[in-house]
């Protein structure tokens, strides 16, 4: 047996409807994953970070998210919805996120949304996100599973 410590791959979450973000937390943190959650984009980028009783790490804007992401060694994905709480939606994070540059720009964005009008999925798609998927043909597990066999491939 291995004393090799290995590292949780983490998943930034940003979702507004709390029970499907917690049933994504459930299902990311079962296939081993560290999840942050958010439900908005200024609380994907706030500093004020409290640890919930989920396991969740719950952040309210901007700021917040991109200091916690500083501040860890990785984040490897970000699961993102395109409608969220607050005046900012899914795209306005993208902007902002790939905007910041760096290490950031190479995280994959995985887009999991019922916007899919092909306007909004070509804005996506331009921002540089990794895929797009529509929430009402996809199953939670089939996602999870795509994640982690792109994060698999890419580690290569």
């Amino acid at each position: 047996m291995s004393n090799k410590s290995v590292k949780k791959q983490t998943i930034l979450v940003i979702e507004d409807e709390k029970p499907l973000l917690e049933a994504i937390n459930d299902k990311l943190e079962k296939s081993g994953f560290g999840v942050i959650a958010a439900r908005s984009v200024e609380q994907a980028f706030n500093a004020n970070i409290a640890k919930n009783g989920l396991g969740v790490i719950n952040v309210r804007s901007i700021e917040q998210a991109l200091n916690y992401l500083e501040s860890l060694e990785r984040v490897d994905a970000i699961w993102l919805d395109h409608h969220l709480l607050g005046k900012e939606d899914g795209l306005d994070f993208v902007k902002k996120f790939k905007a910041n540059g760096g290490r950031w720009s190479k995280i994959p964005v995985f887009v999991v949304s019922n916007a899919a009008s092909p306007k909004t999925v070509k804005s996506y798609v331009d921002s540089g996100v990794s895929k797009y998927y529509v929430k009402s043909d996809h199953r939670l597990d089939e996602i999870i599973k795509d994640i982690q066999s792109f994060l698999d491939h890419s580690a290569k």
